[in-house]
């Protein structure tokens, strides 16, 4: 698939991350300073984000936008 050519891609596989910090799958350790576009930026894995999204997977994950 062709992307839009807005920003250079980095050949790095992100498998984790915790706090401002993620790590690829060497384990190279990196500190994540992007706020990234349609996201929130508290950070990966922040507990309260965690649970409040666990919570609501646990009781219904997606539903169609078909209805109101």
């Amino acid at each position: 698939m062709k992307l839009f050519d807005v920003y250079p891609l980095y050949n790095i596989n992100i498998v984790k991350g915790d706090g401002c910090k993620v790590w690829d799958e060497n384990g190279t350790e990196y500190l994540d300073l992007y706020g990234g576009h349609a996201v929130i930026s508290i950070g990966h894995a922040h507990p309260h984000y965690v649970k409040m999204i666990s919570n609501q997977v646990a009781n219904l994950g997606f539903y169609s936008n078909s209805v109101i």
